[in-house]
């Protein structure tokens, strides 16, 4: 819980900046802050900065190409106890899984050249995708990416 945030809240009500309705909103918000970012000093905005490198570790298969998954999977495991960032690993997950099942197919129809295109139409989509994502991350909207199948189920909308 952070004192300093509850005061600041409550001088904007005093102040008459904000309503009762908003001022008990935002205190809700503050007091229901999950435990682990609390203890560990943590606010929403660390949170959010730490999935949007979730998404953004996705590029890191540029480098090696299995650490475009690994990375991801390591970070969404480490700190899944916290629902926001448990639903972005989902977004991510369901995308990396979606990609390597269009890429399995790309690859099976590049016999037939029209492989090709596709293949690079994904690499394309895995950088926009993967930045999107970052950016979405970051505002605290949780969202598939478009194109992503659904293997895990994600509560769409914004924290």
């Amino acid at each position: 819980m952070d004192l300093d945030k509850l005061e600041k809240l409550n001088e904007l009500k005093a102040q008459g900046v904000i309503t009762e309705e908003e001022f008990q909103q935002q205190k809700e918000k503050i007091l229901n802050q999950p435990a682990a970012a609390a203890s560990a000093g943590l606010d929403f905005n660390d949170v959010r900065s730490y999935s949007m490198l979730m998404h953004l570790a996705q590029l890191c298969a540029f480098i090696l190409p299995l650490l475009g998954w690994v990375v991801p999977l390591v970070m969404w495991l480490t700190r899944k106890e916290d629902q926001y960032i448990d639903q972005q690993g989902k977004v991510v997950f369901n995308w990396i899984i979606s990609a390597v099942i269009y890429g399995f197919v790309s690859l099976l129809l590049m016999v037939v050249l029209i492989g090709i295109p596709l293949m690079i139409a994904l690499v394309v989509c895995n950088i926009v995708f993967a930045i999107m994502g970052a950016l979405r991350a970051k505002d605290g909207i949780v969202k598939n990416y478009p194109l992503a199948i659904r293997f895990f189920r994600v509560e769409e909308g914004q924290s």
